[in-house]
Parts: C-alpha cells; sequence; structure tokens
C-alpha cells in the first residue's frame, strides 16, 4: 500500500530535497517507514527534536537553499521552537513538519495535542494544517516556496498521523489548495528616485562604509558585492553572520564590525558620514547595540525583506530590491566615480587576551581547507571566531546571531558536515552551551563526521558572569558550578579526545591530533580570566 506519508516523501524529493533531518515519535512513525523505502532521500536522525532541527537549520545555511526537518507533536515540535526562532530571525529557508493527535477521532486532551499556529505563529511565516488529503501536496510545494521568499525563513506543516498512515487518493492530493498571503515583491527602488537619491549620499559623503550582512550568503550575492567593492574602492565590513563573504586574507581584508567584531573596525564606522547596509537585519549585535546610523549618519540599505519600511529620507534611504540587484542599481548610478576618503587601518590588534583560546584560533586558520566550515557557539566562542578566523570563500562561519542562544554549535556541527561531507568543520563551543547539546555529540560520533570540536572549559558562563560583574555589579553568577569531566564523557561516548591547557605550547601535537579523520575533541582548560574579543568590547563599553 502507498500511503500518503509515502507521497509526501516522493513530493519532497522531487522539489530537490536530499537530506531530512528529525527526531521520531509515535504519531510520526509513517513517515520514517516512508524515508526507509524511498532511495532519494537521507533522514539524518538527531538526539532530539532541538538538535535536529538546529543541525537542518545550518544546513540550510551551507547549501544556500531550503531545508526540512521533522519533530513529532505534544512535546516534540515545541522543542524545535529554538530552532524555528533562529530560523526566522536569521532568515533561513526551514520547513518543519510535524504531526499531532488524529483528526478522525478528535478528543479532549489527547496526547500529542498542540495548537501549532498558536504556538508558531509569532516565529514561522505561516503554519498549514493538513486537515485531509485534499491539496496535501499542494501544501508541500507552497511551503518549500513560500520558505524560500523574501524575506526567508521558517514554514510549519501540521500533518495528522491518520492522514499520514491512509492509503494514498492521488486524485486527491493533487487538488490544487487554496493560496498562501502574498508576500510584498521588491524591485521598486528604480521606480521612486530611491536609487539616485543613494548614491548622490554616497558621492557626497566624506567618509564611507559598507557593511555585508549574513543576506549577501543566503542571496549568493558574493561575486555582485565582490564587483561592487573592487570598482570603487569603499572600505568594507561584515556582520558576524556576514563573515567570509569576501577573502579576510591579505591586506585590505574586511573585518566584522559590532558586538561580535573589534574595537578599531567599530571606531571607523562610528566615524563614517555614510553607510551602507546589504543583507543584513541590522539587530543589535550588527550595530552595535544601535550604535548605527547615529543621528549624524546617513543610512543606505538594501534589503528584499517585505516588512522593512523605509526610513526618514532626510536620514537614509531603503534600496528595496535582492542584493545583487540594488548593488547593481547604484553601480550604475555611482558610474565612473570612485572613492577617495579615508579608509581603516590595517591593524587588526584589539584588547583581548593574546594566547590561550586565540592561539587556538591562529591554529585553525593555519589549518583550513578551500571548503571548510567553522561553527562558532553563542557567548565568547563566536567572539573568538568572529575577531580573528580569517576566511576565504567557500570558506563559512555560522553562529547562532538569530538568537545568540547557546547549545547551537553542536548540532549545527551535524548540519554543516552532511552539507559538506568533503570538508573539514571546526568547532568552538563553550563548555556552557556543549553542556545543552550534548546528546549531539553521539550523532557525531555514529555518522563518523569529520568535526573538529574544541571545548572551552572553565566550569563557568563566563561571558554572563563577566555581564553581570562589570554592568549589574553582582557577583558571578555561575560561581557554584561543579567543573564536568569533558574528557572521560566524550571517550565514553566514542570520540577521540585530547585534553590540553596550553594551546601555544601543544600547537604541534593539537594539529597531529586532528590531522586524523573523522570526529576529534580538544577540550582546552581555559582561564575565567581570559578576555576574549567580544567581552572586551562589553567592558569597555561599561567603563
Amino acid at each position: 500500500m502507498t500511503t500518503v506519508a509515502d507521497e509526501v516523501v516522493r513530493r519532497l524529493a522531487e522539489r530537490g530535497v536530499s537530506h531530512v533531518f528529525g527526531y521520531p515519535g509515535e504519531t510520526s512513525l509513517s513517515l520514517y517507514a516512508a524515508f526507509q523505502r524511498n532511495d532519494e532521500i537521507t533522514h539524518v536522525i538527531g538526539r532530539c527534536p532541538r538538535g535536529a532541527a538546529y543541525a537542518a537549520e545550518a544546513y540550510a545555511r551551507i547549501v544556500g537553499g531550503v531545508a526540512v526537518c521533522d519533530a513529532p507533536g505534544g512535546i516534540g515540535s515545541p522543542y524545535a521552537t529554538p530552532a524555528l526562532l533562529e530560523a526566522y530571525n536569521s532568515g533561513t529557508p526551514l520547513v518543519l513538519i510535524t504531526s499531532g493527535p488524529s483528526k478522525s477521532t478528535q478528543r479532549p486532551w489527547a496526547t500529542g495535542h498542540v495548537e501549532h499556529a498558536q504556538l508558531f505563529d509569532s516565529i514561522a511565516k505561516h503554519v498549514y494544517v493538513v486537515r485531509g488529503q485534499e491539496g496535501a501536496l499542494g501544501v508541500i510545494d507552497m511551503a518549500l516556496a513560500l520558505a524560500e521568499s523574501p524575506r526567508r525563513g521558517p514554514v510549519v506543516i501540521e500533518i495528522a498521523p491518520d492522514i499520514l498512515e491512509a492509503e494514498a487518493a492521488p486524485a486527491l492530493l493533487d487538488v490544487p489548495p487554496a493560496t498562501a498571503d502574498a508576500m510584498v515583491p521588491a524591485g521598486t527602488a528604480a521606480a521612486d528616485g530611491v536609487v539616485a537619491r543613494a548614491a548622490e549620499a554616497v558621492r557626497r559623503g566624506a567618509s564611507v562604509a559598507l557593511i555585508s550582512g549574513g543576506g549577501c550568503h543566503a542571496a549568493g550575492a558574493a561575486e555582485a558585492l565582490r564587483e561592487f567593492v573592487d570598482r570603487f574602492g569603499i572600505p568594507v565590513f561584515t556582520t558576524l553572520n556576514g563573515k567570509g563573504v569576501l577573502s579576510e586574507v591579505g591586506t585590505g581584508l574586511p573585518r566584522v564590525v559590532g558586538s561580535k567584531g573589534d574595537t578599531p573596525a567599530n571606531e571607523y564606522i562610528s566615524g563614517c558620514e555614510v553607510v551602507l547596509y546589504a543583507g543584513s537585519k541590522m539587530g543589535d549585535k550588527s550595530t552595535n547595540q544601535y550604535a548605527w546610523p547615529s543621528p549624524d549618519q546617513f543610512l543606505v540599505r538594501i534589503d528584499d525583506d517585505p516588512e522593512i519600511e523605509d526610513t526618514d529620507p532626510t536620514r537614509g534611504c531603503l534600496l528595496h530590491e535582492d542584493i545583487a540587484g540594488g548593488l547593481k542599481l547604484l553601480s550604475d548610478e555611482l558610474g565612473e566615480w570612485s572613492y577617495s576618503g579615508p579608509c581603516p587601518s590595517a591593524t587588526t590588534d584589539g584588547d583581548w587576551s593574546k594566547n590561550g583560546t586565540a592561539s587556538l584560533v591562529a591554529t585553525v586558520n593555519a589549518e583550513l581547507s578551500d571548503r571548510d566550515v567553522c561553527v562558532g557557539e553563542a557567548s565568547v566562542a563566536s567572539g573568538w571566531f568572529g575577531a580573528l578566523l580569517r576566511l576565504a570563500p567557500p570558506q563559512r562561519l555560522i553562529t547562532p546571531r538569530g538568537t545568540g542562544s547557546l547549545g547551537y554549535a553542536i548540532p549545527a556541527s551535524v548540519g554543516a558536515a552532511v552539507a559538506r561531507p568533503d570538508a573539514t568543520v571546526w568547532t568552538l563551543v563553550g563548555d556552557g552551551g556543549l553542556t545543552m547539546s550534548i546528546g549531539e555529540l553521539e550523532t557525531i560520533a555514529r555518522l563518523g563526521l569529520d568535526v573538529k570540536i574544541t571545548v572551552l572549559d572553565n566550569g563557568r558562563l563566563n561571558l554572563i558572569d563577566q555581564h553581570a560583574i562589570h554592568r549589574h555589579g553582582a557577583a558571578a553568577v555561575s560561581r557554584d558550578f561543579h567543573r564536568i569531566d569533558w574528557p572521560t564523557i566524550c571517550a565514553a561516548i566514542g570520540l577521540p579526545v585530547m585534553a590540553s591547557d596550553d594551546p601555544d605550547g601543544d600547537a604541534t601535537d593539537i594539529v597531529s591530533f586532528f590531522s586524523r579523520p573523522g570526529p576529534a575533541v580538544l577540550v582546552l582548560d581555559t582561564s575565567v580570566d581570559e578576555v576574549s574579543p567580544d567581552m572586551a568590547i562589553a567592558i569597555r563599553k561599561v567603563h
């Protein structure tokens, strides 16, 4: 018998889905049976719905297209909430397929009952509830398309288990469903003189800077960005999520700005008259806690998010275009002009600790191959990678900048490794983040993924502690935490493990350890007194 679940999986494969990440439950087992009967889709099982959904979100970032994950209803689907929120805030195309109680035998307080439309209303572009076979495959099509339409983001599909288990009725499944809410189209900049106004501001600016965000990766706008920068010579920077869209190797390299960047870069942006943002949501981290644009700065923004509203025309303008198209319009308007204003200093030196984790990042820089991916946990791990990692496309860095959530890096490493099986994934995670995602270490070991993990182990939530001390005059909130024996735990899971308290002196041994094929974990004993780049910025703001 061909089930509706079989047809759903077949439609996903027809639409180009090659991998699905998930965690099973009783209500979703018909999907798992269908995956087993299908040779075109690889299903990756995580150790919890949260980890599987984070892996799917990271996978989508690396492949540049939509990713699919599944979770059962009840408590399973709510566990996917952090990943949906990350995808929503970061503009990642993600489709969650979930289940719930039977639609044909509704009873009060059914196990697994969740009102997904209400639960996910604020963090999903749309929640489709499939109540019968009619039009079900069209819902799959619409969800995949909606996830990738501007602004990209997560979409949820709820299909009841009795529908998934039923014998497929093709005539009903292929009935055209009702259309989803129409998205506001981008592409209006040229008609109302916005491009001319933006170009005039750039030409007149005594100092100009271009900041590229993660949207430049998602939109495949790297080449257009490179051509724009080469043509006009405008100093270019990136947000943390935009890091690596242009080569950072050599002179005149772009640096990360904002709360996860470095102080010299931030000081340069603060002094600019005109700031261009391309493909950035302009959240707190990428605007240095909303310091930019300042009242004295003119903002030119390129983004196709239909929900972004134009700014005060005396202070800025919005090119409501896809990034490549917006840069092309601005290039045409600027013509033969070239930038002749001040440029940032070549130094990347900051007031962070110069050994310890900094030495480890230098080792990673030296060992990176052409297509490698780096994954940074929230907190200080992403700060170290943001300021000191040096990438050249197609190398990538992904971090949880949509939410700044601990527990992202380990499952995201699974998704990144599945997306690029020919590459090594270099992961930097704190012991706090690892505590929240330890189960996915087993996924990495089970799949034999080439993930090299460094655990920054100081037994604390150290960035939180530093904020408590320097901003609130409190004691360290995690001062009573017990130290965890990570080497023993990792070894018990089946992962090769090495411990070090001197990454500079042990650099040769670390390189040798990481050169072995397959997964490996380095536990780095770090001091609570170590100052990361983002911690240095935060402390400076307070004092």
